[in-house]
């Protein structure tokens, strides 16, 4: 018996055992990282670059949601992430469209009031709403909000207070610059369910296969 002949038992047992053991190579349904465990996303309800209230359960029912956290001081990757959804958002059908709604929620509420997201979209051409918390006081209703939104969907956040002079240092969140805000963010993908499902991190985006992304929990839509 030649050596090819002796190993062609031993294959075919090998073979026999994955397959009996469930052995199996299956690639990840997602490009982007999966949420896991799946998180559900808690109700909530912000003010809209209009002053309005933007309640998210009213708005996205039934919808793939696209959630991106940024802030209009950031000039370095939020211009781009925005960039890259906009693309994105400019490659869905009209059908697909109205089953996907894009979303921007802010990092900076001292300093993004509805006014500053208003001016942020018209310059940046971003059509979709961008919500925030007009009131930023320690207790209030809505800030309070924006905090557990952000503990949702595991928003790094922390505030660097900046030093003006070596003998005074500007508190908080009474002027532009004052502070810098630091966030270990990315946009996430929540499916059809409401709950979160897929992660991009800022510095991660490859537009095409984000929108695979994006299409591929759209075609969980009967």
């Amino acid at each position: 018996m030649n050596s090819k002949q002796a190993m062609a038992p031993l294959l075919a047992i090998v073979m026999l055992l994955a397959g009996c053991t469930g052995i199996e190579n299956e690639s990840p349904r997602f490009h982007g990282e999966d949420i896991s465990p799946v998180m559900a996303v808690e109700d909530f309800t912000l003010h809209d670059a209009q002053a309005q209230d933007w309640n998210f359960e009213n708005e996205t029912e039934g919808k793939v949601v696209v959630i991106a956290f940024l802030f209009t001081n950031c000039i370095d990757i939020c211009p781009i992430v925005t960039e890259n959804l906009r693309w994105v958002h400019s490659q869905l059908s009209p059908e697909e469209h109205n089953n996907t709604q894009f979303l921007t929620i802010t990092v900076d509420p001292w300093r993004d009031d509805s006014a500053s997201l208003a001016e942020w979209q018209y310059y940046r051409n971003a059509s979709w709403p961008h919500v925030t918390a007009d009131s930023t006081e320690e207790g209030s209703p809505l800030f309070q909000t924006i905090q557990s939104v952000w503990d949702n969907f595991a928003v790094g956040l922390s505030i660097e207070e900046i030093q003006q002079n070596e003998n005074e240092s500007t508190s908080g969140r009474h002027h532009p610059d004052a502070y810098s805000v630091n966030h270990s963010t990315g946009t996430v993908l929540v499916d059809i369910y409401g709950d979160q499902r897929v992660w991009w991190g800022d510095n991660d985006w490859i537009t095409d296969l984000f929108l695979a992304d994006v299409r591929d929990l759209l075609s969980d839509i009967e």
